[in-house]
């Protein structure tokens, strides 16, 4: 083992990052995540390995994200230089989308390799039907220069800030809006509603929209400025169904964050509930609901989810972070009682409604509460065993992960079979880890091409609870290896082992006293005592 090991890679690792900080190439970001691999002091013989030759191998590989895999895919593919030059937002449009496809399935496969995760259950990347412009949620970043001029990015604070009105991963109706929007804002009459907008945010499915402005304050000027503009939105966009306003004093990075109000959502005119229509159902929510960005592919996400859990009349399925009910109600319409959970209480309500209009006749209830290792010990109803339905879980927490504790909590139960969905490809190896500490293990994967234009995917990963193996009993057998394999001899009674081997093997018994050598011969009385030399008996 070279010792010096550490010490040069970390000499590579400073050399690099000097170098990093002037070269020409740019981190592209995409929802907070780096697209290229950037990583410094990494080589990229050692990542196709999955593995890591330098000391901390440990710290670097968790370091490695999903992002770093397309990086590295690019740079294997030979298209790491188109990615450079693209949309720092959406970068894999600089590529065809099939190219697309194939790149993101070498990248999961890399990834999962690293995280030693079952690489040969992922066989597809599923397409999104509609391609690139899919995405019913965008949003725009409202920044007055320092000359006052308003401007509109996809960036987050101290990210990039090029101006960006139209994208290319969503639909054309969006970019038409904001470009109005934005010729609205410039103008002086609407000043000061321009310096109090956190976002501009868009939201609904790809026949109508929602339109939320995000607001820092909420003056009364403001408060005119905005039913003026509502006025003209209704007039001349007729897409416009709703508009709302939401006030976030903290100016949260998140676009539907608020720490300093209560109730942040105020309706400005048009319905309360936006919809979707998801397997021939229309499901209401709320504007600050969680939904798939990706409509088009929601129909093939809920039926992949049911065909993986096959749930039946005699099975209760768990909907853990339910939202306003998608999977519990589509996914579970063969299960014989559906229990969903999630923090969110308006989104709650919305799961009700949704089950008493789409399933009235089915046992369909919902907990509002945060889904915690409590909760589910205490909230849940517990395991009645003596009725014979088997338990299933399908668990879609967000980005962050799933809490501590949960996994180890919803294992105790034993359910037959568990769903988790991933929308960050980076949590993947660590939840699957811990299901496995807990006794589950990876059967089943599906991943979904969720965000197309970006280094991100949406994984579906089925578990299912290892099968016990009772230990044999300890035999009371001496082993001894004969032509290369090991065989079970049972040893005489009073009789040490190498005494026995010699017996098993015929080395003949000797009866004299004289003493012995390591050979099995009489060592020689001139010898005084000493075995012989070799050849001399």
């Amino acid at each position: 083992m070279n010792r010096t090991a550490p010490r040069q890679a970390s000499a590579r690792t400073n050399s690099r990052k000097n170098q990093s900080t002037t070269s020409p190439r740019r981190d592209f970001h995409s929802e907070k995540n780096s697209v290229l691999l950037n990583r410094a002091g990494k080589n990229d013989n050692e990542f196709r390995r999955g593995k890591d030759s330098s000391a901390d191998s440990a710290k670097n590989q968790s370091q490695y994200t999903f992002s770093d895999a397309v990086g590295l895919a690019a740079l294997n593919a030979g298209v790491r230089e188109q990615l450079d030059t693209a949309d720092p937002h959406c970068p894999l449009t600089a590529i065809s989308y099939e190219d697309e496809l194939k790149l993101k399935l070498d990248a999961v496969k890399a990834f999962w390799k690293v995280g030693h995760l079952p690489e040969a259950l992922v066989r597809e990347i599923i397409p999104s039907p509609m391609g690139r412009p899919c995405r019913m949620t965008s949003k725009r970043r409202v920044v007055i220069t320092k000359n006052g001029r308003v401007r509109f990015t996809m960036g987050y604070t101290g990210m990039n800030r090029k101006e960006t009105i139209e994208s290319p991963i969503e639909p054309a109706m969006h970019g038409e809006l904001y470009q109005w929007l934005h010729s609205i804002l410039v103008s002086a009459p609407y000043a000061p509603l321009a310096r109090h907008l956190n976002f501009i945010v868009i939201r609904g499915n790809y026949e109508s929209i929602t339109l939320i402005l995000n607001l820092f304050r909420l003056d009364a000027p403001t408060v005119r400025k905005v039913k003026q503009l509502a006025e003209r939105v209704q007039a001349e966009c007729p897409s416009v169904r709703s508009m709302f306003m939401f006030v976030d004093e903290s100016r949260s990075e998140f676009y539907l964050e608020s720490k300093a109000t209560t109730h942040p959502f105020r309706k400005v005119f048009g319905p309360e509930m936006m919809d979707i229509t998801v397997n021939d159902g229309k499901f209401l929510f709320p504007p600050g609901a969680f939904c798939q960005v990706n409509g088009s592919i929601l129909d093939r996400f809920v039926g992949e989810a049911e065909k993986l859990l096959k749930p039946d009349e005699n099975s209760v399925l768990y909907d853990m972070y339910c939202g306003f009910g998608l999977f519990g109600i589509a996914a579970g319409s063969r299960a014989g009682r559906v229990i969903g959970m999630d923090f969110n209480g308006p989104a709650i309500q919305a799961a009700m409604g949704n089950a008493a209009h789409i399933a009235p006749n089915r046992s369909i209830r919902f907990i509002a509460g945060a889904v915690t290792a409590n909760a589910v010990m205490d909230k849940i109803p517990p395991r009645d065993e003596e009725d014979g339905s088997t338990e299933l879980f399908l668990l879609d927490p967000p980005r962050s992960g799933i809490a501590a504790n949960v996994i180890a909590a919803i294992a105790e139960r034993k359910p037959k079979r568990v769903l988790h969905i991933f929308c960050s490809a980076d949590e993947v190896a660590k939840s699957v880890n811990d299901w496995r500490h807990n006794g589950y293990i990876p059967v089943q994967a599906r991943v979904f091409d969720m965000f197309p234009g970006t280094p991100n995917v949406e994984t579906m990963i089925l578990l299912e609870r290892k099968a016990e193996q009772p230990r044999e009993p300890r035999a009371k057998f001496s082993t001894a290896r004969k032509s290369g394999r090991s065989e079970r001899i049972e040893k005489a009674p009073g009789v040490s082992h190498r005494a026995d081997r010699r017996r098993k093997r015929g080395i003949p018994e000797h009866n004299d006293n004289q003493h012995r050598g390591r050979s099995g011969f009489p060592a020689s009385k001139r010898s005084g005592g000493k075995r012989p030399p070799r050849g001399q008996f």
